[in-house]
């Protein structure tokens, strides 16, 4: 189940120097099932493999309980199902906690605010799910689906808890709905959703720490839309838009990616094909990742206004990134790479200039990302 690491024990060492604090990362690479588990330190920035979990076959999306204690991971072959981890709060150990049927192959996990439900996306099922998560966190088999239109990519819910969105690529629309505090239900806010213009393709998302905004990368336009969100109804209102792929890229607009083109696979042409979209601690910059360059774009966030400035792209190493994530502190920036045998770590400056300055081994096609801050209090 475990592969333990030769440093495993310099490791705990170094966890008893910091007097049981430290800050894990867990990524998950669907081409061997591993989740590996990484320390970062987060004064230099040096990321260390701790150990690898062998979690399952097409191991992808994950998600940390709001409590830091269980860690989710979906898994994208059938039977379809998320697998539960606990974590040590001293070493972050991972060990088998639980397993629960997942309505469709999901490309997103997250849970909401309290850690009671379990929502999920399916790009391949064009639809999102809620099930419940009880206080052993163990999902429940009774799953609610809804409908969403063509490639459904994200779901996460608002820092208050009672509104959910959805990126739904396919159709170019975020989803925008009311969660049920008590059964997890969704209803759609006013129409439902809100349009973004043709070939965007909307994908994952990001809230501003406050709550007041909403921010959503295009996978096929490169670009990231921010809207307001009303406290009341939820509703969103677009109030910008940047774009985060300057033209020396010399990038074709993208396409949606599925069965019916082969996902571009007979394509010659570079086009874009933005990834994820993640939020600094103090809410002040956006990074972006882009696959077909291998890059990440930095935007500054007006924190006032939730206005956004595109400030400069950034190559990486890590080839074809698709997850990144920001340290707790928002100092440093890891990266994985679809086609990296490495993971790097990136120092973050205020105007998101990216220096790398750490690496560790990945897993086969490391993907997701999930941060862990941990203490003994």
């Amino acid at each position: 189940m475990h592969k333990p690491l030769f440093m495993a024990a310099a490791v705990a060492c170094g966890l008893s120097l910091q007097a049981n604090a430290a800050t894990f990362a867990y990524i998950s690479s669907p081409g061997d099932g591993m989740i590996s588990q990484y320390l970062l330190d987060q004064n230099s920035g040096a990321l260390t493999l701790v150990e690898q979990t062998n979690a399952g076959d097409q191991v992808n999306p994950m998600a940390l309980s709001p409590d830091g204690k269980v860690l989710f991971a979906a898994l994208r072959v059938k039977p379809f199902q998320v697998v539960g981890f606990s974590i040590d709060a001293k070493t972050g150990h991972l060990k088998p906690l639980s397993k629960a049927p997942l309505a469709e192959s999901m490309a997103y996990l997250s849970t909401d605010k309290e850690g009671r439900f379990l929502l999920a996306a399916s790009y391949g099922g064009d639809l999102v799910s809620v099930q419940a998560i009880d206080k052993s966190y163990q999902p429940s088999d009774k799953i609610q689906t809804f409908k969403t239109g063509l490639h459904a990519h994200s779901i996460r819910t608002d820092p208050s808890n009672r509104f959910a969105y959805a990126g739904n690529l396919g159709t170019d629309q975020v989803l925008q709905y009311h969660l049920d505090a008590k059964t997890g239900t969704l209803s759609p806010i006013g129409s439902g959703y809100v349009s973004l213009p043709d070939n965007t393709g909307p994908r994952h998302l990001a809230f501003s720490p406050d709550g007041k905004y909403l921010y959503v990368v295009g996978e096929m336009s490169g670009t990231v839309t921010a809207f307001s969100i009303d406290d009341s109804s939820g509703a969103l209102t677009q109030t910008a838009v940047a774009n985060g792929i300057p033209e020396r890229l010399k990038l074709a607009h993208g396409e949606v990616r599925d069965a019916r083109n082969n996902d571009l696979k007979d394509d010659p042409t570079p086009r874009i094909w933005a990834a994820d979209l993640r939020m600094s601690p103090d809410g002040k910059l956006l990074l972006m990742s882009e696959r077909t360059t291998s890059s990440v774009s930095a935007f500054a966030v007006d924190t006032a206004t939730g206005g956004l400035k595109f400030l400069e792209n950034y190559p990486v190493e890590e080839k074809q990134p698709r997850n990144i994530a920001f340290s707790p502190n928002g100092k440093w920036l890891l990266v994985t790479g679809e086609k990296s045998e490495k993971v790097g770590a990136y120092s973050v400056s205020d105007k998101g200039a990216l220096k790398r300055v750490s690496e560790a081994a990945s897993g086969k096609g490391a993907l997701w990302i999930e941060v862990l801050n941990t203490s003994d209090e």
